[in-house]
């Protein structure tokens, strides 16, 4: 583990995506493109009647973070995520994605109590995406699921921001923080949520009291920070919280920081089907830019082509072959 790259702990979600009719979404009682959080028992009887009245579009593992390490994994960096699992057969399906990803991850991340979180997907014919998670045994993750060996080992530490929403979670990522500066690690965080940025705005300036080495974030979360809707504004925010930084924005491209110099990042033009996980996939692509050697602004290239391939897929990871591909386009 010498050469490890990147050490992420958060969020283990199985993400399975289903086409349904408007007719099921309504006899279902869920309301449309709506995020919402639900227990164990709903999770089963939605998933039961989706399975049986729908299609299955797409299952893997997912969470914020996880999905920032698949795309660095894949791309060659070397990773390891701590994360808790239910002992069930989507614990063991979570599991498995991450090792096909080429990510290390704990022996311990199997709990006997409790079950693998899932995030439910449904697919109207109108392309609405509305959310239903149960967030299971990961809800838990705690300072004491760190694993300080492999941060030790890592270059980067990774820290999402859905962890701050729980009160362990938050107290696992001041942990990791503080361990990180204790050795003299580099520190990404990455708001990964408007919602985050609401909720959880005292703990992110906890987190944030001293400025960290890199910031993932995107123009609507950075100007609810910023309290404002003005550019300058926002990436004025961004400069207090973290040496450098990447401010997407969507068929904008991105911007970044590189410490000294802003630098514009164009993107591609492509059909979008779905935006989610960009930015978790602009961020492992980013972070593997660097820990690859690429500068700022070529690092923020290769992000861009990773996004963009993306989004024109449902699902929040790309395929290492599609990785390849990116790779192929960027140096080629």
């Amino acid at each position: 583990m010498s050469d490890l790259h990147i050490y992420a702990f958060g969020h283990a979600l199985v993400d399975e995506e289903y086409s349904i009719s408007e007719a099921l979404l309504q006899s279902l009682g869920i309301a449309k493109n709506h995020r919402t959080l639900i227990d164990y028992q709903r999770s089963s009887t939605l998933r039961q009647r989706a399975s049986t009245e729908g299609n299955l579009n797409t299952r893997t593992g997912g969470g914020s973070g996880a999905n920032t390490l698949a795309t660095a994994a894949l791309l060659g960096a070397n990773c390891h995520f701590s994360c808790l699992l239910g002992n069930d057969s989507e614990g063991q399906f979570y599991q498995q994605q991450l090792l096909d990803s080429g990510i290390s991850t704990d022996q311990n991340s199997f709990q006997e109590s409790g079950h693998t979180g899932v995030c439910l997907v449904l697919l109207t014919p109108d392309a609405a995406r509305t959310m239903n998670t149960y967030v299971g045994i990961t809800d838990y993750i705690g300072p004491k699921h760190l694993n300080i060996p492999a941060l030790q080992q890592a270059q980067w530490v990774y820290i999402e921001g859905h962890l701050l929403i729980a009160e362990s979670g938050f107290l696992a990522a001041l942990k990791a923080r503080d361990e990180a500066r204790r050795l003299g690690k580099k520190i990404a965080v990455n708001f990964c949520d408007p919602a985050v940025v609401r909720l959880c705005r005292e703990r992110l300036a906890i987190l944030l009291d001293e400025p960290v080495d890199l910031l993932f974030c995107n123009e609507e979360e950075a100007a609810i920070w910023a309290q404002s809707d003005h550019p300058e504004d926002a990436e004025s925010a961004m400069h207090r919280l973290a040496n450098s930084w990447a401010l997407t924005r969507g068929e904008h491209g991105a911007r970044v920081f590189d410490g000294t110099v802003t630098h514009q990042v164009d993107a591609l033009k492509v059909n979008a089907v779905s935006t989610l996980g960009a930015g978790d996939t602009f961020a492992g692509a980013f972070l593997y830019g660097l820990v690859s050697g690429l500068n700022y602004a070529q690092a923020g290239h290769l992000a861009s082509l990773a996004a963009a391939e993306l989004v024109q897929q449902s699902g929040p990871r790309l395929s290492k072959n599609q990785l390849e591909k990116v790779k192929n386009q960027f140096y080629g």
